[in-house]
């Protein structure tokens, strides 16, 4: 009989909307995981940060009746947010330039108190600090960075 190697065992998480209608299964682990305190997440999250994950998009199966939004004037399909037609959440996105042939996944999207970590790696940095609310105080572990343009 044969074993399984190392190689062949990936992890399988599931990211659901509120109300379940929209389903992403991931394989594997993410390529990327950070945080971002950004205005435009601020908005699109209503939270103060947000915190994601960058998974292949071959890594990727969407389940459920989903709409996209574009924030560019162009229906550019690798620079879009996809989320849930029912209830709205789900959030799940593709960056264009940043991180290219990847989905990103909103990790809270994620019904396990061990997402991020264990499960994913903790964010390894921050990006738009100074755009946080000013009553978060300063961050106790990843790096801050504002070299990047605001992701969809």
């Amino acid at each position: 009989m044969p074993q399984d190697t190392p190689e062949l065992i990936q992890p399988i998480r599931h990211s659901l909307c509120e109300c379940g209608a929209l389903r992403l299964t991931v394989r594997g682990d993410p390529v990327h995981v950070h945080a971002c305190t950004c205005t435009r997440r601020q908005r699109a999250s209503g939270s103060a940060m947000t915190t994601s994950a960058w998974l292949p998009e071959t890594a990727v199966t969407i389940e459920g009746d989903y709409i996209t939004w574009h924030c560019t004037e162009t229906a550019d399909p690798a620079l879009m947010a996809g989320f849930c037609r029912t209830c709205g959440t789900g959030r799940f996105f593709r960056t264009a330039a940043y991180l290219p042939g990847t989905i990103g996944i909103a990790t809270g999207n994620f019904p396990d108190p061990a997402v991020p970590a264990p499960a994913f790696p903790a964010p390894d940095h921050i990006h738009w600090w100074p755009d946080r609310p000013h009553w978060l105080g300063p961050p106790n572990g990843p790096p801050l960075t504002r070299k990047l343009t605001h992701d969809p």
